[in-house]
């Protein structure tokens, strides 16, 4: 009798182990696919940022959709300037940005804090709206509603909002 149970208890744990296998390794599956057109934007804008703007070290990525898909990358060119490099996805078209001719991604944050008193700031990204840089910040309002505000990068004014989405 003893014996049908120590089988019985052990063919259950090997299923309870072959399950949690399974459920793990399909999570890494999912995740993977999930996350490698990110990787893959991130890895093409970093390759044409250091071919076509000299930049030497990386620092952040931004994807930025608005009326167009722009990725930005930032970190230092060999001059050793502080630069942002924004990328159209679509043209390929390239605009390199000095860091100190406009305000940064922190600055852009503490407006948006400032002047909306946001819940939570869940995006920041760097991209081009109407051929000007700028950063939209994503966040969420004091009554929960998604919002969203295009700051301008040169000098940290506020050029399009858009509340309770």
């Amino acid at each position: 009798m003893k014996r049908k149970n120590y089988g019985r208890s052990r063919l259950r744990k090997i299923m309870v182990f072959a399950m949690a296998v399974i459920i793990i390794f399909g999570t890494f599956i999912i995740y993977t696919q999930l996350t490698a057109p990110k990787k893959e934007a991130r890895s093409e804008a970093t390759t044409l940022a250091r071919k076509y703007a000299k930049l030497k070290t990386v620092k952040n990525f931004y994807w930025y959709n608005r009326q167009r898909t722009y990725f930005t990358v930032t970190g230092q060119n060999t001059s050793g300037q502080d630069v942002y490099v924004v990328i159209a996805q679509k043209g390929g078209q390239i605009n390199i940005y000095s860091h100190d001719k406009g305000i940064d991604e922190q600055k852009a944050r503490t407006i948006v804090q400032r002047d909306q008193q946001p819940r939570k700031i869940t995006k920041v990204a760097m991209g081009m709206w109407q051929k000007k840089p700028v950063w939209e910040v994503t966040y969420l309002n004091k009554y929960n509603n998604l919002c969203y505000d295009l700051i301008s990068f040169k000098d940290g004014s506020l050029v399009k909002t858009i509340q309770n989405i």
